[in-house]
């Protein structure tokens, strides 16, 4: 539901990587701000991420389960309701969430337009090279705006820009799809590669909790994490820049909240300074993946990654990646932003 695939294609044909980044965390684009960085041995291998002297601090080593019970005896306050366990307090979020989505106006989208995202995206990155620890990490923060073809065949594009809004955007082009052709020009070199139309709206998405979670664990593949985590990764992945029609999104937070294992982190504060309420799911890997959303209305907010325990110089509740959405929109055309 996102551009992630687009740019795998295309990024291997300008330049095919020699490592893929984790599944969980594939879709931090975050190249152009690391180059910034200086550091030699950084090349742009997917358009995505670095994966060739650089990787995301949560990737490689994190592989032991946890604990099993860890969050599910704190209590916590909902709305001014009395405390509850976190796991119901979660459903009660997710509900309210589901509540707020139905809610909102339905939007008539042609295959012509374009998906405007814009958030501030952050995450911890940390040199591969010889002799590189925990001193290594560098935290990558962006202003990202995308503009995502409705049905895949027009020429969409990313820019970003340093999280503190100053410096030069970097702006990354995203051919369309055009009678099973995508042309790419990369610095004057231009080439073509077969594709098909990735549509970044989906008008086949179920509209009932039952028939979403089919979709969430379908979505979630065949890996070998818990088939709950790859569910509840699998509804960030679906929801991440993207517009999804009102009983679909509805749907989708009544699917997370049927989710075994789904419990409430508390108040959090998103990149934008946002105050709202995590729902989460605690990963085998070490990581604790969060969905936050406003703690009155239950609008969604975005989305970030937690440590929770000390491991590959990483400390218990560092923050490792994190979204905030700050808007959603359908436009007609790449550059509008309402």
């Amino acid at each position: 539901m996102n551009e992630l695939k687009t740019l795998d294609d295309l990024g291997t044909a300008l330049d095919p990587a020699s490592a893929s980044p984790p599944e969980r965390l594939r879709r931090r684009v975050l190249a152009e701000t690391a180059r910034e960085t200086g550091r030699a041995g950084f090349r742009l291998p997917r358009l995505t991420m670095p994966t060739m002297g650089w990787r995301i601090a949560a990737a490689g080593g994190l592989a032991a389960a946890l604990t099993a019970g860890v969050l599910t005896t704190q209590v916590v306050n909902v709305g001014g309701n009395p405390p509850a366990s976190t796991a119901s307090a979660a459903v009660r979020i997710l509900q309210g969430a589901a509540s707020e989505a139905r809610n909102r106006p339905a939007v008539a989208v042609r295959g012509d337009q374009f998906v405007y995202a814009e958030s501030i995206t952050t995450a911890i990155g940390m040199s591969q090279g010889q002799g590189s620890g925990p001193g290594d990490m560098t935290v990558i923060s962006q202003r990202r705006q995308a503009w995502l073809s409705v049905d895949g065949t027009q020429d969409g594009m990313i820019r970003e820009r340093p999280g503190s809004g100053g410096g030069t955007a970097k702006v990354m082009e995203m051919p369309g799809c055009r009678d099973g052709i995508r042309v790419w020009d990369k610095g004057g070199k231009v080439g073509t590669q077969p594709c098909e139309p990735e549509a970044h709206y989906r008008r086949d998405l179920p509209t009932d909790a039952d028939g979403m979670l089919a979709e969430l664990r379908r979505a979630g593949g065949d890996t070998r994490n818990p088939r709950d985590q790859d569910a509840f990764n699998a509804a960030g992945d679906l929801i991440r820049e993207a517009y999804i029609a009102p009983a679909s999104l509805a749907a989708v937070f009544d699917a997370v909240a049927r989710i075994p294992g789904v419990t409430v982190v508390g108040e959090v504060t998103d990149e934008a300074g946002r105050t709202g309420v995590a729902v989460a799911l605690t990963q085998v890997q070490g990581s604790r993946t969060e969905l936050i959303f406003d703690a009155r209305t239950h609008a969604f907010l975005g989305e970030r990654s937690t440590q929770v325990r000390n491991q590959d110089g990483l400390k218990a509740g560092q923050v490792l990646d994190s979204t905030a959405v700050l808007k959603i929109a359908i436009v007609d055309r790449a550059g509008q932003t309402s």
